[in-house]
């Protein structure tokens, strides 16, 4: 016997209701009127006759009704055996339709020996059709209905994700939970070895679910475009170089032509050697390209089933420089060379940094820059101060760094903090101060390691004032802070950029955060000229949260709902191709995006590995394989390329096979038994529902027939 909801049966706790009622029923006796007691004794009442129970079979009544009542909605049921007919299965249909299937022919085989196996199950047996790559999409229903289930697997699509296996066995495992029958997996694949996850415990069955692996893979050479590098954005055409590594899989030495394509248009071929099974880089170097978007591609000629990865798709934009105004005292020449130089380089030209002593400002316009530096000033003219402030207040940008002029200040300019005290490190005993600390997730910030070796001889000390603290001292002094203030964000150094008060303008790091800084006051975040399949890309940038996006994918359809345009703080990337961003502010993206190219690897799973995923022996699973796909007496069955698909309903479950030894999910070849086993037997389940309302009903009457009679008169306690 067995229970469909057993969680109900804690409610047989509720016994002790009862009990504690009867215990402590009130004492019902008749006063009687009497004309003196002063010739009675007086005696303490007996504690135990008073609480002994009392009506024994009410009580009785009491507790059946309880117990029965939880035995009711636990929802009993019997299961008897049925000699010569086979149990009530649920047939699991995943179907392969990840990157890789797409090499000739593979989806529609599979698809073939799906729609068989369907033709062959029992009209009794109900089914399930998923499809299977980097998540496991449910198709149908579990029905009998069979045209639901061709059309489902007549329907389904190659992809362009990569396939995980660990996915489906967790699919499967919630669907288990669920179901009260065996359940019987039948994948039709290609069984890809990169499809494998990183541990094997990930891949086991439940009790009571069983695997069948039907491969539709042929060993075939593939080569592919890899990888492309090629820059996200460029102002000079002439500088850029593009990159493209084609690779081999299982390949002999071949030559290969290389073709780099812009907007449609071939504009360049090469001719590369790739080695066997190996790989080999082609170059460009200089584009004629327009402003704005442009989309590129690097393929090869086709030479192989899987012409969908001879292409490698990225995105690349033409801008103009973008301009910045760094101002100085007029006395201090060594903060703008090295900080112009550092940003000349890092920036690789893409940024124009135009340099102002600060008397000669004059009725600059902040608003014309991109970003703003302000370097050791003692003072700011008042007007421009006032229009500095409402140009970050706007979305402007400005780093102040703070040189030995804070002395002379009170509070740090623009950022609002008050100045504390100043460190002159180099008359501390230890000459200078290292950092300490650097915080990896502000931008500005950079690794620890990069900061190694560099010395700051004076630093001022600052209220910190609610802003983030990228970078600090060993002595905790903060020296990166970043703020937004309005809609714009202000960088702290609190040290300076000459090599006076530190020699950070003699590390290469200073180019590194000169970079960083100024890509991340400008807005130009560094970013990539292609994605790939399944990422998740963010649709606003920190400035630009609860801005309205219009996200479109390679077909020019929207990726996201009306809703999630306004709320959505990424989409996902599931096909391959260029999307299209377009945002309230105005601004607009272009995103290419390239399927994993890990599904390029056509490489099978090895046989005995398989083989432990079945819960079968290594051996007898190897032995199928090499004899064509002809089913063996093992506990695993593997089809192979062009065997039928074999039948569901012949299957028989392994009671106690599962990798590593125990009970779970090992598979007799369709069509064979285990060796061992017994015939197969039908289960009639019987549910006892009603029976059990139906003795809780005849308590209840009695119950209340046997109350009604104990509490009609008032009896006095013996």
């Amino acid at each position: 016997m067995g229970f469909l909801a057993p969680a109900f049966l804690f409610g047989a706790l509720a016994v002790g209701v009862p009990l504690y009622l009867h215990l402590l029923r009130r004492n019902t006796s008749v006063p009687l009127p009497f004309s003196s007691l002063m010739f009675f004794e007086k005696q303490a009442p007996n504690a135990v006759r008073r609480r002994r129970l009392r009506h024994w079979l009410l009580l009785a009544l009491r507790l059946a009704v309880l117990l029965f009542l939880a035995f009711a909605f636990a929802e009993p049921y019997l299961t008897r055996a049925l000699p010569g007919v086979a149990p009530e299965k649920l047939v699991l249909v995943a179907i392969d339709d990840s990157f890789s299937m797409r090499s000739g022919t593979r989806l529609e085989d599979a698809k073939q020996q799906a729609l068989a196996l369907l033709s062959a199950k029992r009209a009794a047996d109900r089914a399930q059709v998923l499809s299977l790559e980097a998540r496991v999409h449910l198709l149908t229903q579990t029905t009998q209905d069979m045209r639901t289930l061709r059309d489902a697997v007549n329907g389904i699509q190659p992809g362009d994700s990569r396939a995980s296996f660990g996915t489906l066995a967790s699919v499967v495992k919630s669907i288990s939970q669920n179901e009260h029958v065996p359940v019987e997996v039948h994948l039709f694949s290609d069984l890809q070895k990169t499809a494998m996850p990183s541990s094997f415990s990930e891949l086991a069955l439940p009790s009571g679910a069983t695997l069948v692996l039907h491969s539709v893979a042929t060993p075939v050479p593939n080569w592919t475009v890899e990888s492309v590098a090629a820059p996200r954005q460029v102002w000079d055409p002439r500088t850029v170089h593009v990159e493209a590594v084609i690779a081999g899989y299982g390949t002999p030495a071949a030559t290969r032509t290389v073709s780099f394509m812009v907007n449609g248009k071939t504009v360049a071929t090469r001719q590369v050697s790739v080695p066997a099974s190996g790989r080999v880089t082609a170059r460009m170097d200089s584009l004629d390209l327009p402003f704005g978007f442009s989309r590129g591609s690097v393929t090869i000629d086709s030479a192989d089933p899987l012409a969908a990865d001879d292409q490698f798709l990225f995105a690349i934009e033409r801008t103009e420089r973008k301009r910045g105004l760094f101002i100085y005292q007029s006395a201090d020449t060594r903060s703008p060379l090295y900080f112009g130089t550092a940003v000349t380089s890092a920036a690789q030209t893409s940024v124009s940094l135009e340099k102002l002593s600060v008397d000669k400002l004059g009725d600059t316009d902040p608003s014309q820059y991109s970003f703003v530096v302000l370097s050791d000033l003692e003072s700011l003219p008042a007007v421009f101060n006032d229009r500095l402030m409402q140009y970050v207040r706007r979305g402007g940008s400005v780093l102040v760094a703070l040189g030995t002029a804070a002395a002379q200040r009170a509070e740090v300019p623009v950022f609002g903090g008050k100045i504390l005290q100043m460190h002159h490190y180099s008359r501390d005993a230890g000459r200078f101060a290292a950092v300490g600390e650097a915080n990896a997730a502000l931008p500005t910030a950079g690794s620890q390691e990069e900061w190694e070796g560099v010395r700051f001889y004076y630093a001022a000390g600052i209220d910190e004032q609610g802003a983030h603290v990228a970078v600090r001292l060993q002595d905790h002094t903060p020296l990166v802070l970043e703020k937004a203030i309005g809609e714009g964000r202000v960088v702290v150094f609190t040290s300076g950029f000459d090599n006076l008060t530190n020699d950070l303008p003699l590390h290469p790091m200073f180019v590194a955060f000169a970079g960083r800084a100024v890509r991340y006051l400008s807005g130009g975040e560094a970013g990539s000229s292609s994605r790939v399949v399944d990422d998740l890309m963010p649709l606003r940038t920190e400035r630009e949260s609860g801005v309205k996006v219009v996200a479109l994918d390679p077909s020019g359809q929207p990726a996201l709902s009306l809703g999630e345009a306004a709320t959505a703080q990424t989409v996902a990337l599931t096909r391959a191709g260029f999307y299209t961003l377009r945002l309230a502010t105005g601004r607009q993206d272009l995103v290419a995006v390239n399927p994993d190219r890990r599904e390029s690897d056509l490489t099978p799973v090895a046989p005995d590995v398989l083989a432990l995923w079945q819960g079968a022996q290594p051996a007898a699973v190897a032995a199928q394989v090499a004899n064509g796909g002809a089913a063996q007496p093992s506990a695993g069955a593997v089809s192979a390329p062009g065997a039928a698909a074999p039948g569901a309903a012949g299957a028989s479950s392994a009671s106690g096979a599962q990798p590593g030894g125990g009970p779970s999910g090992g598979l007799a070849a369709a069509g064979q038994p285990l060796v061992g086993a017994t015939p197969q037997t039908g289960m009639l389940q019987s549910s006892l529902w009603w029976y059990a309302l139906a003795v809780l009903l005849v308590f209840v009457l009695a119950e209340s027939a046997i109350a009604s009679g104990y509490l009609g008169t008032p009896r006095d306690e013996p």
